[in-house]
């Protein structure tokens, strides 16, 4: 039977981990890392939004605040009502002069939000300067100096364009001025107010940002703040950040932005930072994935390596000792020590059968031998008897005939047969040639009984004598032929015939005797494998017996069989194995 191809068990091992352990854990880490990547993204991007919201809340309030200080100037007349009473000749240069630098002191020199406070008359009646400066927010002297110097006139040119609103001018990169007309019940301008924004106080929110993001903060449109390279804050267009708040992504960096304002102003705040940066933080969380599939490649390598020793290896052992058993070394036992309890009980199991089955193989064949040999010499011991009473009638009917030489001859004759029977060289097969010493000796004693009716020919080759054929194997059949073909026409002729084809003698012996349907079911029966010769008579037994022998001796290719051969005859053939 052909061998199937299957796969071994080790393969199967590895293949059923990798599907349904491995592959499925890996795929699980995997969805659930992308997933929780995605999700940690999208709430730290909306804790950073709602975090600059706040911030963008306080520093509106904030601004909002020195707006309000900017407009009260213009709502509690103070400053206009001294500014009258100086056109109307009531108060001095000086008191008009000291009156306002004591109200600007009072309303901005501790405010906060606020450097330096600054009162330009337009009318140019006076070159008296009226200021204040709060120096607990980085205001002196010299910032009101450098005031009038390098901003003072550009701020005067804008406040021509504003009318009664409230203004903000950016100079340079880090003065910004909230600049407010000063208005008469008229409405005409009388002055300017200027307050510089302390920006690290009114952004201060924004500015915490700066450790860890790009800041830019844009007022009205102008930009008061904004660090890093101008380009990183191009790529962004203004429409893309028209919602309140949001982020949104571009190029590998990540905008968080928020939108706020009044009637006075516009307020925009924009974070900025490298997507890897600004994930930072969720990275440890791959780590730890790739550290987790790290550990499963020697959780896999423990695996095969625990499944190759204590199952692998003991399933092999345990293949290799079955390979020797049907290699025919019955009785083979296997010593490796198995690894654990139920290989070792595997173990014991198999060299036990092992054992048992080399003891039964031995009795067995032992028991078949010695069946063998006992049926061959039960069978010989049936011709015996047999065939010495019909030679002793033979001699006693020619003694009470006659006393000639005869006599002397079948006597020599039945001598042969006599040593062919009792063996006394205990050998089971003879030499085709040697098997015909006994079988001319029968013809002998028979053509005494017979006369001229009973014609013998033999037609056997040079070539086949020399084969081994078992001992009185011929003398039965020949003995049939003469006794139940030649005897009841009264005379005949016997052909003893043989050649080799291949592996095999055959043997032919042929009779003038008809084969009837009678004689076919005889044959039959008595050379059926369940014929038993201890329940026929004696007359029988010995086309039984030789066929019986050949198959025990030869196997069931072996045998005779008896069969018509046409015109009248009979024909008992006998095929042989030829032994090297």
């Amino acid at each position: 039977m052909k061998k199937k191809n299957r796969t071994s068990l080790k393969w199967k091992l590895l293949r059923t981990v990798l599907l349904y352990w491995a592959l499925p854990f890996l795929v699980l880490i995997a969805v659930i890392g992308i997933y929780m990547a995605d999700s940690e993204e999208n709430n730290q991007l909306e804790r950073l939004t709602a975090q600059l919201e706040m911030s963008l809340d306080t520093c509106q309030e904030r601004m909002k605040g020195i707006v309000a200080d900017s407009r009260k100037a213009t709502y509690d007349q103070v400053l206009y009502d001294r500014y009258r009473d100086y056109c109307q000749g009531k108060i001095s240069d000086r008191g008009f002069s000291n009156e306002a630098r004591n109200y600007l002191d009072s309303q901005y020199g501790h405010k906060k939000n606020c450097s330096i406070a600054v009162l330009m008359l337009t009318d140019k009646k006076t070159e008296d300067k009226y200021n204040c400066y709060n120096f607990t927010t980085g205001g002196s002297y010299q910032m009101i100096q450098d005031f009038y110097r390098e901003d003072g006139a550009f701020v005067l040119s804008y406040a021509q364009k504003l009318d009664t609103a409230v203004g903000f001018v950016m100079c340079g990169r880090d003065r910004l001025y909230v600049v407010r007309n000063m208005m008469d019940r008229n409405f005409d301008s009388w002055g300017v107010l200027v307050n510089r924004v302390y920006l690290d106080y009114c952004l201060e929110p924004v500015m915490k940002f700066q450790e860890d993001f790009h800041v830019r903060a844009v007022l009205n449109e102008i930009p008061v703040i904004s660090t890093g390279k101008d380009s990183i804050w191009k790529n962004i267009r203004e429409t893309d950040m028209e919602k309140e708040s949001g982020f949104l992504s571009d190029r590998g960096r990540v905008y968080m932005y928020g939108n706020t304002g009044n009637d006075d102003f516009d307020l925009q705040l924009v974070l900025n930072a490298q997507a890897k940066e600004l994930f930072a933080p969720l990275y440890g969380y791959l780590y730890v994935v790739c550290a987790m599939i790290l550990c499963l490649v020697p959780m896999l390598l423990l695996f095969l390596w625990l499944s190759a020793k204590y199952l692998n290896r003991p399933v092999g052992r345990l293949m290799e000792s079955a390979e020797q058993i049907q290699n025919g070394n019955l009785g083979y036992q296997l010593e490796t020590d198995m690894g654990s309890q139920e290989f070792e009980y595997l173990r014991e199991s198999f060299n036990q059968m092992s054992e048992r089955l080399k003891y039964q193989f031995d009795h067995i064949y032992e028991e078949e031998l010695a069946l063998r040999d006992a049926r061959i010499m039960a069978l010989q011991s049936h011709i015996n008897p047999h065939f010495m009473n019909n030679t002793l009638e033979i001699i006693n009917w020619e003694a009470r005939l006659s006393g000639n030489e005869k006599i002397s001859r079948m006597i020599e004759a039945l001598s042969t047969l006599l040593d062919a029977a009792i063996d006394r060289r205990r050998v089971p097969e003879i030499s085709l040639s040697e098997e015909m010493i006994h079988v001319n000796a029968y013809l002998y004693i028979t053509s005494q009984r017979l006369g001229k009716r009973l014609k013998v020919e033999k037609e056997l080759p040079e070539e086949i004598m020399w084969i081994q054929v078992p001992r009185l194997i011929l003398q039965p059949i020949i003995e049939n032929a003469i006794e139940h073909g030649i005897v009841p026409r009264g005379s005949g002729k016997i052909v003893i015939r043989g050649q080799r084809q291949e592996n095999y003698l055959y043997i032919d012996i042929i009779n003038d005797g008809e084969f009837t349907e009678e004689d076919e079911r005889k044959v039959k029966r008595l050379l059926s494998p369940d014929y038993d010769t201890s329940q026929e008579s004696s007359g029988n037994m010995g086309i039984a017996n030789v066929n019986q022998r050949l198959k025990i001796i030869y196997g069931e290719s072996c045998g005779l069989c008896i069969h018509s051969c046409g015109q009248d005859q009979t024909c008992s053939t006998l095929t042989i194995l030829v032994q090297k």
